[in-house]
């Protein structure tokens, strides 16, 4: 039986690669709670299941999540956004990724992505990426097959 993919996984994933390859906290985009003191990334998932054919018959599926370093200074936002980026098509990024079963697809440019504060600016430069996940299967054991009878065990 196919169950609904874990979106935790990525946030449990990325968050822990982020705290501990670049030492910054990564938040979910407009999620609940003060925001921590900048830089920090924001975390954003934007087009959750798109489906590899139009069938939609097989168990693995795309999505795109957003990656946004907040900054008060504008070189900084852009030069963690340049390293993140970076980090992400690395080899030690891919192990880790693997052993969620996340796949990485395409890293999209990075894009400028400024709001305007009460009095101030807040910096902020991002990036898109494209992933491959997998639904899972719950196999409940039913219609188990033990064993398969051969034409020689027929014959007999």
């Amino acid at each position: 039986m196919v169950t609904s993919y874990d979106y935790s996984i990525l946030y449990k994933t990325f968050s822990r690669l982020i705290k501990n390859r670049l030492n910054l906290i990564m938040i979910e985009l407009n999620g609940n709670g003060k925001p921590p003191e900048a830089p920090f990334v924001a975390f954003d998932i934007i087009a959750p299941k798109i489906p590899l054919n139009f069938l939609e018959d097989s168990n693995a599926f795309e999505c795109v999540v957003s990656f946004t370093v907040y900054a008060k200074r504008k070189l900084e936002a852009l030069q963690l956004s340049n390293t993140l980026r970076s980090m992400m098509g690395d080899t030690e990024t891919k192990d880790i990724l693997d052993k969620s079963t996340i796949v990485m697809v395409e890293r999209m440019p990075i894009q400028a992505r400024y709001v305007e504060e009460t009095n101030t600016y807040a910096y902020m430069f991002g990036f898109d990426m494209r992933l491959r996940l997998w639904e899972t299967y719950a196999d409940k054991h039913e219609g188990l097959i033990e064993h398969v009878k051969y034409k020689e065990e027929t014959d007999e």
